[in-house]
């Protein structure tokens, strides 16, 4: 397959040096799928959390040519550190971020970070970030910039987090496809009701998915403090997420809120999609 209708990996950019972390992130996942890498930036988000108050100056030609800079060195500085098939970037206006719209169609994973421009939340209105988050409808991965590291000796892992609705089976098959990818066992998180009666079966839902070694958490208690003292030597953590919460505010919503502070590389299924989305 050629142009729009390839299958790739979709990075959003904002050409900040910070972003090292971030896009060899979604180097290594284009690396794992055997997908093309592109690199969004958008030229002209001037509103909302994405604005610094001292930007006084307008989107004129300089502006645009420093934007397409970054995005070229960017581009050409992962082309020689991963032999992938092919890494490419696009500086887009507003109005080109759109469902359906070349290049987020063809994404497969977004993967963001979790902070944009002038620290301000990556999920917030007005960031590059949310208008991808609003075009997309694939997995998103979510990249923190300062993520601790694993301690020396200690067993990688990849975590999900699951609740007691069978539709988390999603979750949980595609937690087993990133920790088989990756080489890591798995460790499933699984929040039930006090009266312990979760509805299915964990071990039903890795079966699926062979060679994967799982062991399983359960917990009645807080699932936000669960996941952040767990998700601390995770080296992915993956959620489930309901249409639009993570580019817009939903009372008590875990997704969203380990996405605004992720205590690991966090990786969001919206559940709705089949598992083979992110195969």
């Amino acid at each position: 397959m050629n142009g729009e209708h390839t299958p790739r990996i979709v990075a959003g950019f904002d050409g900040r040096w910070q972003h090292t972390q971030l896009l060899d992130r979604a180097a290594q996942e284009a690396e794992r799928r055997h997908l093309p890498l592109t690199l969004i930036t958008d030229l002209r988000r001037r509103t909302g959390a994405g604005r610094d108050p001292r930007d006084t100056h307008r989107d004129d030609a300089p502006s645009v040519v420093a934007a397409w800079r970054r995005l070229t060195d960017a581009v050409e500085a992962l082309r020689l550190r991963y032999p992938l098939p092919n890494i490419s970037g696009y500086c887009l206006d507003d109005a080109d971020i759109q469902p359906g719209a070349f290049p987020i169609s063809a994404a497969r994973l977004l993967v963001i970070g979790s902070s944009g421009r002038y620290n301000a939340p990556a999920c917030e209105p007005g960031s590059v970030s949310a208008a991808l988050l609003r075009a997309a409808g694939c997995p998103v991965l979510v990249v923190p910039e300062n993520a601790p590291r694993r301690p020396l000796g200690a067993h990688p892992f990849v975590l999900a987090a699951v609740g007691p609705h069978p539709s988390d089976m999603q979750v949980v098959k595609a937690a087993a496809v990133e920790a088989r990818r990756r080489g890591f066992d798995l460790q499933v998180l699984h929040v039930e009701p006090s009266h312990g009666n979760s509805g299915w079966g964990v071990a039903e839902a890795v079966k699926s998915v062979p060679d994967v070694q799982f062991s399983v958490v359960r917990t009645t208690g807080d699932p936000a403090n669960a996941l952040a003292d767990l998700g601390q030597d995770a080296e992915l953590l993956v959620v489930g997420s309901r249409p639009g919460e993570l580019y817009r505010p939903v009372r008590e919503s875990i997704s969203r809120g380990v996405l605004l502070a992720p205590p690991c590389p966090v990786l969001a299924i919206p559940r709705e999609l089949p598992v083979t989305a992110v195969s």
